[in-house]
């Protein structure tokens, strides 16, 4: 969860210290071209943190995208990371850095893009903006909504400010009734509350066979490669993972890396600890045919993870061995894959709970044990391949949350 008042002044700092002109989209400012192909039509306004929050907007988006041909779809992010992905996604027609939330920028933004309804991801809560689209009639749905633990302990002595918050929202879709719960304690209303269910598990893209080949080709890697994948790490996991790999490697000569760290702007940083490691290394952007991948591939491009976890031999997803509280290991589900994490995943902790009990994944306490666990499932792939056919079934049991989902927004759209 967002808190702007806290939020704003790392936001202006930000700005100040950017180059280029996107930062001028935090102001409500737009290039003619970001915003041209919506014309004078009515727009659907999706918001969004980041890459994994947008990736849940894509969903929905891509379904009201079929129901309402007609109209305009826009994608705003917190992050640059977030909007390169949304720019690059089919039915999108604006991808932007959404605006500081102050009121008279919040006012120029919504002047411009004019929506007929507003999307608002898991828990962006924006006071300024959903007080302005209230303001204007326009009707506001938190879609895929959830309130961590931690976030919920933080947030409740301040319940005084957020019930006048979640007051501007017309339907809250909340993933889970612990959820419905603790947004009620915050001052929710009840009737405004659907717990539809975590749309995350509707993402059952997978990719083709012949996807990974072409993939496997790009990284000049081999079908006798066995592939472990670190995906999402942040700092300190990429020594534990490292560390691990150069153990692994004795014992599996054929072992490669690809280490995929969070944010892009650390990359340099795990390179130095790459070099202190003694760890021969090649960025996947500089892959060719005279420079293949000798130990480790570090990722360096964004929106390509998730489709590189088809490779995997054994997968761990990081932000769990740190207090980050996990990322999204449904992405790994989708390919028929068992995944790993650490001891940390408070933000996904229901998935977590259901990934363990259905033995679609591992979850570990300690780097010791994550390197017994990715020990195993390279050396018996039998057992990776069970884990991954138990994580399809899990996933294929938890649909409909995009379906429960759409019925609502619907019933906004038609009055």
């Amino acid at each position: 969860m967002i808190l702007s008042l806290c939020a704003i002044p790392v936001f202006l700092l930000k700005i100040l210290l950017s180059k280029g002109s996107l930062h001028k989209e935090r102001w409500g400012f737009y290039a003619p071209r970001v915003l041209q192909k919506l014309g004078k039509r009515r727009s659907l306004w999706f918001h969004a943190a980041s890459v994994g929050e947008v990736k849940v907007a894509l969903s929905l988006l891509a379904e009201l995208r079929k129901m309402y041909p007609h109209h305009g779809f826009v994608v705003s992010t917190t992050t640059p990371q977030g909007r390169a992905i949304a720019s690059q996604a089919h039915g999108v027609d604006a991808a932007i850095l959404a605006p500081l939330d102050l009121p008279w920028i919040v006012r120029r933004a919504v002047q411009r893009i004019k929506p007929r309804i507003l999307l608002v991801a898991e828990t962006e809560l924006w006071p300024n903006l959903l007080k302005e689209a209230k303001r204007k009639g326009i009707p506001i749905i938190l879609f895929n909504g959830r309130l961590s633990r931690r976030s919920y302990r933080f947030y409740r002595p301040l319940r005084f400010f957020f019930r006048g918050v979640l007051k501007h929202f017309d339907a809250l879709c909340l993933k889970s009734n612990r959820d419905r719960e603790r947004m009620v304690s915050l001052g929710a209303a009840s009737r405004s509350i659907h717990v539809t269910g975590d749309i995350k598990f509707h993402q059952m893209v997978v990719s083709t066979e012949a996807e990974g080949e072409r993939l496997r080709q790009e990284l000049r890697l081999s079908r006798g490669h066995a592939v472990l994948i670190a995906g999402s790490t942040h700092e300190g996991e990429e020594g534990i993972i490292v560390n691990i790999f150069r153990e692994l490697k004795d014992e599996f000569p054929q072992l490669v890396l690809i280490l995929a760290p969070r944010h892009l702007q650390r990359i340099p940083r795990v390179e130095g600890l790459l070099g202190s490691l003694g760890v021969r290394w090649v960025r996947r952007t500089q892959i060719r045919a005279k420079r293949r991948p000798e130990e480790v591939i570090l990722l360096d491009t964004v929106g390509e993870l998730a489709a590189l976890y088809g490779l995997g031999a054994a997968i761990f997803v990081g932000g769990s061995f740190t207090r980050v509280g996990g990322h999204n290991i449904l992405e790994v589900l989708v390919h028929g894959k068992g995944v790993l994490f650490g001891p940390y995943m408070e933000n996904f902790s229901e998935i977590a709970q259901f990934v363990v009990a259905r033995g679609a994944g591992i979850q570990v306490k300690t780097p010791d044990e994550l390197k017994e666990a990715v020990r195993r499932l390279i050396a018996d792939p039998s057992l990776f391949k069970g884990m991954g056919e138990k994580g399809l079934a899990l996933l294929q049991e938890h649909q409909g949350a995009l379906e429960r989902t759409l019925h609502i927004v619907k019933g906004f759209l038609q009055e």
